[in-house]
């Protein structure tokens, strides 16, 4: 599929041709022959516009500027497919030429509610809301690691919190990857001269790249601490289960040894020709076992 809009009239700009915007979505091969008739795109430029998965990137070429820009489909699920628009913009004669192997949601919104201006300003706005999708991940991402840090600190002794965090880990790494290759395309772009006074609107997508970089090694840096957490909850449980049964332990203990020794069968023990002789042994081991206990409970063991 081909589109052409007339952004703005050449006249009214101080230019001598109109400014056009040119969509072109999954084209046939002879869609393509017929691009490559009407405008000189480089070859090399058209094969990696074409080809599925290729990352962000930027070139100039002698005829036009050639952009690739990944973002996200779902802003708030990074597992999802992204988003890949390849742009090819001729100085020249003021045409940008927007090139995607599948439908954009944004570029198609801004198709139907842009009403003019010039190339760079319609190229700086498809940019910005494929920056956008990166914010609205990261929003999403704050949201998702406060739960699971408050998972941690509760004490989830399930194992979905590891899981969900390495999970969520291997996600971020996954979207850095993606952010630090558009930045760098853009970084790029913003520096090029004959961008002229719009260079300061590319200067703003590269520094909201920056951010959203940053935001991403910060929501790393807080998922490690969530695992360190959860292990050290995990820990904290162990030894309050290893105290309780060392107690336990400690107090059956000499218990045994009193039971052990009036256990034989001796008749050497005079306790045993007493009276009282069960009163005596089940006395001592109520006193052995109730002084020990009122130590440990002193000394705050349980």
């Amino acid at each position: 599929m081909i589109r052409a809009k007339q952004l703005s009239d050449g006249a009214t700009c101080g230019l001598m041709e109109a400014q056009v915007w040119v969509d072109v979505e999954t084209p046939t091969p002879e869609e393509i022959a017929l691009i490559q008739n009407q405008y000189p795109l480089n070859p090399l430029a058209l094969a990696d516009a074409q080809e599925i998965g290729h990352w962000s990137r930027f070139e100039e070429y002698p005829r036009h500027l050639f952009l690739i820009f990944r973002t996200l489909e779902t802003p708030d699920n990074a597992h999802s497919r992204t988003e890949r628009v390849s742009y090819f913009y001729f100085p020249e004669t003021q045409v940008l030429l927007t090139y995607r192997n599948e439908p954009v949601d944004y570029l198609e919104q801004i198709w139907n509610s842009f009403r003019g201006g010039s190339c760079l300003r319609l190229w700086q706005r498809l940019l910005d809301q494929g920056v956008q999708t990166f914010f609205e991940y990261t929003d999403a991402l704050t949201e998702r690691v406060e739960d699971l840090e408050e998972q941690a600190l509760d004490g989830d002794n399930t194992p979905e919190t590891p899981r969900r965090v390495f999970s969520a880990r291997r996600e971020v790494l996954r979207t850095r990857r993606l952010v630090s290759q558009a930045r760098e395309a853009l970084l790029h772009l913003e520096r090029l001269p004959l961008l002229g006074a719009e260079a300061y609107l590319f200067r703003d997508l590269t520094d909201r790249m920056g951010r959203v970089y940053e935001g991403l090694d910060a929501a790393r840096d807080e998922l490690s601490n969530v695992l360190e957490v959860h292990l050290s909850a995990q820990n904290n449980r162990l030894n309050r289960v290893v105290q309780a049964l060392t107690v336990i332990s400690v107090l059956f203990l000499p218990m045994t040894l009193w039971a052990g020794i009036y256990g034989t069968n001796f008749e050497a023990f005079t306790e045993y020709q007493w009276p009282a002789g069960r009163v005596y042994f089940w006395g001592g081991l109520a006193v052995i076992g109730g002084g020990l206990a009122l130590w440990m409970k002193r000394r705050g063991w349980w």
